[in-house]
């Protein structure tokens, strides 16, 4: 941890619950404080001392090597008795829309990993891509106000140009990220509208009755809205739910 301070890097604590991941599953137990004291031979019991100890509890990949997202006896179990704090969404390559409607429905935070086990170059950075991340809106870089923002679930996933979420948070980060102006507006009051992407991120967005573009990071693109007042569109590479995605409108 002294290492990780001298760079500005924060490592929050923790230990992995494992076990057959089609039937019982992975989870990750985070700000322990005695990893020695969490292992026991049923994982429910596991869980349950990682939580005795303040931990916060994540569960991990739910769809890895499973056929579906059907929420399995276990998983049920440890959900009901409150002892799931957070699920993983995104795990390198896979991305788990299900996942989302449970963690709303659950009360889950989100988190996007990369579970990497051999080099991120390898993974990611020959192929021009960043690695997974999960952003956490907290107030600061300490372990007190990251656990905060944990626990008041403000947190997105990134993986692969794709970002999931709640949908109140992804349209924060978007109209954050994203800034909408009039470039032109003639006598008639038809507007020509600038959108200009300000982060290393694509936007997927796609406009009523049109083909959806992709607003590239450091970018502009122009539209015409007519006369209208709003330009009204919706971000398909964020995710507020399996099949559904946030809804932006710039008013004029």
């Amino acid at each position: 941890q002294a290492a990780a301070h001298a760079y500005g890097i924060v490592v929050i604590p923790g230990a992995e619950v494992t076990r057959t991941p089609e039937t019982i599953g992975h989870y990750n137990a985070l700000f322990t404080k005695d990893n020695n004291t969490i292992y026991a031979t049923d994982p429910f019991v596991s869980i349950q001392n990682a939580k005795a100890q303040g931990a916060l509890v994540m569960h991990n990949h739910p769809g890895w090597r499973r056929e579906d997202m059907k929420i399995l006896e276990f998983e049920q179990k440890v959900y009901d008795a409150g002892l799931i704090d957070g699920i993983e969404i995104m795990n390198g390559g896979e991305f788990y829309p299900h996942a989302v409607e449970r963690a709303l429905q659950y009360g889950f935070f989100m988190s996007g990993n990369t579970d990497i086990h051999q080099s991120t170059y390898e993974v990611y950075g020959m192929n021009g891509e960043f690695r997974d991340f999960t952003m956490i809106f907290a107030k600061d870089n300490s372990l007190e106000s990251l656990r905060e923002a944990l626990e008041a679930r403000r947190t997105l996933a990134y993986a692969f140009g794709t970002i999931a979420g709640e949908e109140q948070l992804l349209k924060d980060f978007f109209r954050a990220s994203v800034s909408a102006r009039v470039v032109y507006e003639n006598a008639k009051g038809a507007k020509t509208v600038a959108l200009t992407n300000n982060t290393s991120l694509p936007f997927l967005i796609q406009f009523p009755d049109s083909n959806p573009i992709i607003l590239r990071p450091f970018s502009t693109y122009r539209t015409s809205i007519g006369n209208q007042k709003a330009l009204t569109f919706t971000v398909d590479n964020m995710w507020c739910g399996k099949d559904a995605h946030p809804q932006i409108e710039f008013v004029f």
